[in-house]
């Protein structure tokens, strides 16, 4: 599922990619195109309290073979980006193999030593780079692979693995994972866009509207509104300052050598203290973009910049 930095999905013209920059650079406070250079990479992600109260977490459709290789998506039918009931308009798509995964073999069997220890070692490797002991969908399956062990078997400890953030699928650039964060990955014109978030949408604050008032094209505008208001208790914007780039996280997503996480990370030149952003955070993995709160803190879809 993964696509190039530099290739747009089939079928989205230069034109409808433009008037979704010029959409999402509405909603951000600032164009896509600010948020870090050229060949930066960002995901999508879905995690929050949802995922453990509806035992989503722990369900094995995240960790077949195919799935972890990339080959397959995951359609788990239950996440939304509004609550069940709303719409069933925006389902999302996952890739597996790019979801993260927090991982325990300390239940394993000693059969499974091997597997045990290489899992270990790789969560160990993992404590000081981006996801800070998460692992990538891909090494675990890779690492279940190489032992022969089916990851979904019932035999296994349930706390084996535990989804932590679901990687909705998407290309790799910011506009793609704005796309997959609002629904719209498969809108690749303005017909395409959908009528809206179900009942969710009549409770949506006029300042929502007003933040979106500049998007040019009138479908797009009404559909991202749903995205725009701060107090909903259905889907809450979340805006962050933006990261300055020289103080930013390195190639190897370390912080910086005073362990500091947020504060001065971004570039006072360049951010609107009037506007209602909150603080830089990269408290978990990533820089983070922006960031939907759902069903009163419930769930969160999170846009990231991120190193794979």
């Amino acid at each position: 599922m993964t696509l190039e930095n530099s290739t747009s999905p089939p079928g989205r013209s230069a034109e409808w990619a433009a008037a979704l920059a010029q959409a999402f650079g509405e909603v951000l406070g600032r164009p896509p195109a600010e948020h870090g250079d050229a060949d930066a990479r960002y995901g999508a992600y879905y995690g929050g309290n949802f995922l453990d109260e509806a035992e989503l977490d722990h369900d094995p459709v995240w960790v077949g073979r195919a799935a972890l290789a990339g080959e397959e998506t995951v359609e788990p039918g239950h996440l939304l980006l509004t609550p069940p009931g709303d719409t069933a308009e925006t389902e999302l798509v996952f890739d597996a193999s790019r979801s993260l995964f927090w991982v325990d073999p300390r239940e394993l069997p000693d059969t499974l030593a091997a597997f045990g220890a290489d899992l270990a070692a790789a969560v160990a490797e993992s404590e000081s780079g981006q996801w800070r002991g998460a692992l990538l969908g891909a090494d675990l399956g890779r690492i279940a692979g190489h032992h022969g062990v089916d990851l979904a078997s019932a035999d296994l400890p349930r706390e084996l693995w535990t989804l932590w953030q679901g990687r909705i699928a998407s290309g790799d650039t910011l506009l793609d994972a704005l796309c997959a964060a609002t629904g719209l990955t498969t809108a690749t014109s303005p017909e395409l866009v959908p009528a809206g978030l179900g009942d969710s949408a009549d409770e949506v604050e006029e300042e929502a509207h007003e933040l979106v008032a500049g998007v040019a094209d009138p479908a797009l505008r009404d559909y991202l509104a749903a995205f725009c208001d701060e107090e909903s208790h259905d889907l809450a914007l979340v805006r962050f300052a933006p990261a300055d780039d020289e103080d930013d996280q390195d190639d190897e997503g370390d912080q910086d050598d005073e362990g500091d996480e947020g504060d001065d990370d971004f570039d006072d030149a360049d951010f609107d203290h009037d506007d209602d952003y909150d603080d830089y955070d990269e408290s978990q993995g990533g820089t983070v973009v922006v960031r939907w709160d759902g069903a009163v803190d419930q769930y969160e879809v999170t846009v990231r910049r991120v190193i794979a």
